[in-house]
C-alpha cells in the first residue's frame, strides 16, 4: 500500500525456469497480478479500491515501452504517467475471475 490507501505493486518477478517457450509453469506473473488485484479490493481505500498501480522500469526507454505494451494486452493495464500503469478495477475483476477463482 502506498500511504496506506494506494494499493501499489512494488515488484513482480518470475523465475528464468517460468520464462520463453519452455516455461515449467504456466501464468506465474498473470497469478500474481491477479493476487494483488485481488488485496487491491480488500485493502484499498476509498477510490483506490480495486485498482492497482505499478512502476514499469527498464534499463532502456525501448524495454519499457515493450513491457507496457504486454502490461496493456495481457492484464489490462492503462499508462498513468511516463513510467507509472494501473489495472482498473474491471480489468482486476478479468484477472481474478481467470487466473484465481477457475
Amino acid at each position: 500500500m502506498k500511504d496506506s490507501k494506494e494499493p501499489y505493486m512494488a515488484y513482480i518477478e518470475v523465475a528464468p525456469i517460468n520464462k520463453g517457450g519452455n516455461k515449467e509453469k504456466e501464468n506465474v506473473a498473470a497469478c500474481l497480478i491477479a493476487f494483488a488485484c485481488r488485496l487491491s479490493f480488500i485493502n484499498g481505500e476509498d477510490d483506490y479500491q480495486g485498482w492497482l498501480a505499478f512502476d514499469v522500469l527498464e534499463e532502456s526507454k525501448e524495454d519499457e515501452t515493450k513491457l507496457m505494451a504486454m502490461y496493456s494486452k495481457k492484464y489490462y493495464a492503462l499508462k498513468f504517467s511516463e513510467t507509472t500503469m494501473v489495472i482498473p478495477p474491471k480489468g482486476g475483476e478479468i484477472l481474478i475471475n481467470e487466473f484465481l477463482n477457475s
